[in-house]
């Protein structure tokens, strides 16, 4: 089974423009992710992926200076765009990571690489650790039946495509007892880069890599100058959510009635 990271990033951000590029403890952001996503097991690939348009080729140039590959697709349909990218690469199974998340967890990468090739779930993904430390796992097939059947092109948030247990086989991973923080490490806002600056900050670099480092040193910044706990993160609205469900409960539907008339 081939397996590969997919980056997804673009430079189009109005909270926090070009925020990809910003500094953060000596690197750009999106250096972090990349240098990061280098640290997990069992990866064939490592993919940038991002769109065609020319405000997105510093992105491009960062994949080329870290020597991974990088991959243009559709601006707007994310999910299109993964789905064009595993076809290229001929990749089996994906661990989608933002490029918004820069301290996102290796060893939680690494345990959703590992599950990967031992159960090879349509989907994965991570309860009980904060915002900006998770990441997911997709199937090829599952990321192809989704392409076929979603009737969306916004695909900015797709989570609810793929976490339909009733149609998809579907693998819930809890963090460990104590890894969770009310906190957000991912990067929409400027409040969210002055928090990331802090706790970069703290680092010691040799321990940049180390969840529970990281743990250690939230824990000692007073909850009232953690100014960006008041952002709230994107979700996807209910009425698209709806759509989704009644979509999958007839495509279950479907399939009990099929599965029948086979018999």
């Amino acid at each position: 089974m081939k397996i590969g990271i997919l980056i997804t990033g673009r430079l189009k951000s109005t909270r926090l423009p070009l925020k990809l590029l910003l500094p953060l403890k000596g690197k750009k952001v999106i250096d972090h992710v990349i240098e990061r996503a280098k640290q997990v097991n069992y990866m064939d690939q490592i993919i940038l992926c991002t769109s065609y348009h020319p405000q997105d080729y510093p992105l491009i140039e960062a994949a080329l200076k870290q020597n991974i590959y990088y991959f243009t697709g559709h601006p707007d349909d994310v999910l299109r765009r993964l789905f064009d990218a595993a076809t290229f690469f001929q990749l089996d199974y994906i661990l989608s990571i933002t490029a918004d998340n820069p301290l996102f967890s290796i060893e939680y990468a690494n345990v959703i690489a590992n599950d990967a090739r031992l159960y090879q779930p349509d989907y994965m993904y991570i309860e009980g650790l904060p915002i900006g430390i998770g990441l997911y796992g997709i199937s090829y097939d599952a990321l192809k039946t989704v392409i076929k059947i979603k009737n969306h092109i916004d695909t900015e948030i797709w989570g609810h495509w793929f976490n339909q247990p009733d149609y998809f086989h579907v693998r819930t991973i809890q963090g460990r007892k104590g890894d969770y923080r009310n906190t957000r490490l991912t990067l929409d806002t400027y409040e969210d880069y002055l928090f990331l600056q802090r706790v970069t900050t703290q680092m010691p670099r040799e321990e940049l890599y180390n969840y529970q480092s990281l743990l250690k040193v939230i824990d000692q910044i007073p909850h009232g100058e953690i100014h960006n706990n008041n952002i709230i993160q994107k979700q996807l609205p209910s009425d698209i959510k709806n759509e989704i469900n009644l979509l999958y409960k007839k495509l279950v539907k479907d399939k009990r009635v099929n599965k029948n008339e086979s018999v």
